[in-house]
């Protein structure tokens, strides 16, 4: 049986991966002049940067092993800062409890919470179908952590941290979205050798060691369906058939491509994100109060910034990477220049092909949690036989977590022995 995959971002990597494994013959179609989707690495000016995604935290263990991705695990997994002090989450859990709670009393309280809402997420994590909200529910009364469902972020973190530090903890425009949302970004963040780029192309090379091949600068016009079954793909005036067709990129722009679909809206969240690129042309002069902090994640009022070539060497020069406030940031260093640039949700828009520059295809709020994600009841299975779902548009969502690339295998495998 042959089995397209749509978009070579890391999760159709992982599925056309995964896919091989069953004995299928797998093809991956990506509409970019290469792999990797958001987790891309660019070298320019013989430095490296990561030029969308900037750090590892939610992929897990399993699949880090797997694809033999060289995370750099350092002592801070990143640095906040409150009441002009810079407090750093050690990536050892004694050191890390004695620091914050020396600041927050009731931090213990709130890692202890979390980290059993991380538990049920665990769970939940390898499925071949997403869960549903009364589920988690039910896991969340068990462990006696209802709160995840039942607070919105906000009044959830409220209990354990002033308001100026709540968006340390989630992003501001999810702090209505449940307190499970908090669970989901709290990770011991890494960043990997030679960028995040090095994240695909490592997975890129695993699937191409078994027999996948990937082909770049082929963009999918339309998913061909004959008799609610998949049929194959149309690329400009080509037809290519498949048994199989898993679409690795946005739901947005999978339904659009399918006639039986395009009355279906769904909301892309828009994107009012801002990121910087930059490479100095020699070290620069770094404020002498953050110096020792950038080995992980440094979360300022003026933004959050991380500074890989630190800890990488293979970053080649010195790489300045960060969301915030562009000229308070680079006033904390003191270099010239040489490359630099700003992407947002236009870029991403046009560049990487994602409808309304969300960087996670669609909002990370009800209704397009759990099952709900892309589609109430769909999961990585589509009504159209054969057709599947996978990527950030679906469970459990955004970031580089590789979890639907292995979850909609895993629905394949399941319906190939029942005779699909």
């Amino acid at each position: 049986m042959k089995a397209l995959v749509i978009g070579a971002g890391h999760n159709g990597l992982i599925a056309s991966y995964y896919l091989r494994k069953l004995g299928l013959e797998v093809q991956v179609l990506e509409a970019r002049d290469k792999v990797g989707g958001m987790t891309e690495s660019l070298t320019v000016n013989h430095a490296v940067i990561s030029r969308a995604s900037y750090v590892l935290g939610l992929m897990p263990e399993e699949l880090i092993n797997e694809f033999h991705i060289p995370v750099i695990y350092t002592e801070k997994i990143q640095t906040i800062q409150y009441d002009d002090k810079l407090i750093p989450f050690y990536r050892d859990r004694e050191k890390r409890l004695k620091t914050l709670s020396s600041f927050f009393p009731k931090y213990e309280e709130f890692e202890d919470k979390v980290q059993k809402m991380k538990k049920i997420m665990k769970k939940f994590s390898f499925v071949s179908s997403p869960p549903s909200k009364e589920s988690i529910m039910n896991e969340a009364r068990s462990l006696g952590v209802p709160e995840i469902l039942e607070l919105n972020s906000i009044k959830f973190l409220s209990e354990y941290f002033p308001q100026e530090v709540h968006r340390y903890f989630i992003y501001p425009s999810m702090e209505e979205a449940p307190s499970y949302m908090v669970a989901y970004f709290f990770n011991e963040w890494s960043f990997v050798e030679g960028g995040m780029g090095s994240v695909a192309s490592k997975i890129a090379e695993r699937a191409q060691s078994l027999g996948v091949r990937i082909k770049t600068s082929t963009k999918v016009d339309e998913i061909l369906v004959r008799d609610d079954k998949v049929k194959g793909v149309r690329i400009g005036n080509s037809v290519v058939e498949a048994d199989i067709v898993v679409s690795a990129i946005s739901p947005i722009s999978t339904l659009s491509m399918v006639d039986q679909f395009k009355s279906i809206r769904l909301d892309s969240g828009g994107g009012g994100w801002v990121k910087y690129n930059v490479v100095f042309k020699e070290t620069p002069k770094v404020d002498e109060q953050i110096r020792p902090y950038l080995d992980g994640i440094l979360d300022l009022e003026v933004g959050e910034i991380v500074m890989p070539s630190i800890v990488d060497k293979t970053r080649g020069k010195s790489v300045l990477e960060f969301m915030g406030n562009r000229e308070e940031v680079l006033s904390l260093f003191n270099g010239k220049i040489e490359y630099e640039e700003k992407l947002n949700a236009d870029f991403a828009t046009k560049y990487y092909f994602l409808p309304g520059g969300n960087l996670n295809h669609l909002p990370m709020r009800c209704p397009y949690l759990f099952d709900g994600r892309p589609v109430k009841g769909w999961g990585y299975r589509t009504p159209i036989k054969g057709l599947y779902l996978t990527g950030a548009g679906t469970y459990p969502g955004g970031q580089v977590t590789g979890l639907p690339g292995y979850n909609v295998a895993l629905a394949v495998k399941e319906d190939l022995r029942q005779g699909l």
